[in-house]
């Protein structure tokens, strides 16, 4: 066995480090695989974080407001296309989920 040594200059700030994963002088990812798996992570969790902060469409808005109406036949109809509308939606994602491995 040999052990060889592998010079890799740093892209971000120009230092040469000796057989590492990451620059010695800033910290940087030297291999540029996980410098975008990195950034495709943290673009992931801005992407999460912008999702959880968005507000519920009006109408998502308008049947919860209306599931929590006083009257008990008001509070039940609307529960019911509440319900309706979660099966078709989860109808809708399972055939464009089957249209998609089917195509791909």
């Amino acid at each position: 066995m040999s052990s060889e040594k592998v010079h890799i200059r740093c892209s971000h700030c120009g230092t040469f480090s000796v057989n590492a994963e990451y620059c010695t002088h800033c910290g940087q990812a030297l291999n540029i695989v996980k410098q975008r798996e990195e950034r495709r992570k943290d673009d992931e969790r801005d992407r999460i974080a912008k999702a959880l902060a968005e507000e519920p469409s009006a109408i998502e808005k308008f049947l919860l407001k209306m599931t929590k109406h006083p009257w008990f036949v008001i509070r039940v109809f609307f529960k019911l296309i509440y319900g309706i509308w979660f099966v078709v939606m989860a109808i809708a994602m399972f055939l464009a989920w089957l249209i998609g491995m089917i195509v791909a």
